[in-house]
């Protein structure tokens, strides 16, 4: 296939072919330059921006996909307040104790320290919020560590985005393994799913999770917790719910 435009409508119409994409619900816009598919638009949740990114990357012809997906935040909030409750979700995670943290947003010049630790800092993070897209940088201790980050941003009710741009140090070898371990750290985290029955199983960075949970909408919670996590292609959502 050639032409950029052909490229592009072969992916508009492999995505209205994706029930899991539902594009009924949402606002995509396709492009095309060489091999390269850029998504934009608004999804109503990360469900849907992760599928529509696989489904278009499984387009014959299709070499990369650049995401600019946004997600219909549950709550519209300015910049300011989601930078506020960032700050605060950060600074409350136990885990995150030891690490450095700055967060800004465009009002401010200049960034915002907001903990600053003397001697032995677990690492350091550099929190932005503009737009409603949180933007992650610095160095944490942990694969683990990293991904926790990344769900506490997607958590907060006003974001549209995060782009998880934390190093390891020192590095460790991603695999299923880590996955598994990063995603029960963020199920365990999560106020809002009781995960004490929950199996977590990855293969090839597909993620099947099973077991129970006392309603539905927990269910639908913990499957997003599994897409927040960095790095899962796939999830198989098989939580039985009374």
């Amino acid at each position: 296939m050639t032409g950029g435009a052909d490229l592009a409508k072969a992916v508009r119409a492999a995505l209205e072919r994706a029930p899991e994409v539902n594009l009924h619900e949402a606002e995509v816009r396709v492009q095309a330059a060489g091999d390269l598919v850029t998504l934009e638009g608004e999804v109503p949740d990360i469900s849907a921006k992760r599928r529509a990114v696989r489904v278009a990357r499984a387009v014959a012809g299709v070499g990369d996909v650049l995401d600019r997906l946004r997600v219909r935040p549950a709550t519209r909030m300015t910049d300011p307040e989601l930078a506020d409750h960032l700050r605060d979700a950060l600074l409350a995670e136990p885990a995150l104790a030891g690490v450095n943290l700055t967060v800004s947003d465009p009002r401010d010049h200049a960034p915002q320290v907001v903990r600053a630790v003397d001697r032995g800092a677990a690492g350091e993070i550099i929190a932005r919020v503009d737009q409603g897209v949180v933007t992650l940088a610095g160095v944490v201790r942990s694969l683990s560590h990293r991904r926790l980050a990344g769900a506490l941003a997607w958590w907060l009710p006003g974001t549209r985005d995060v782009i998880n741009l934390l190093l390891v140090d020192p590095p460790e070898e991603d695999n299923d393994g880590e996955i598994v371990d990063a995603l029960r750290l963020i199920l365990e985290t999560d106020r809002l799913v009781d995960a004490s029955a929950i199996h977590v199983e990855s293969h090839d960075r597909v993620v099947r999770l099973t077991g129970s949970v006392p309603s539905a909408e927990q269910a639908r919670l913990a499957e997003y917790d599994a897409w927040y996590t960095d790095g899962v292609r796939d999830v198989i959502n098989e939580l039985v719910a009374p």
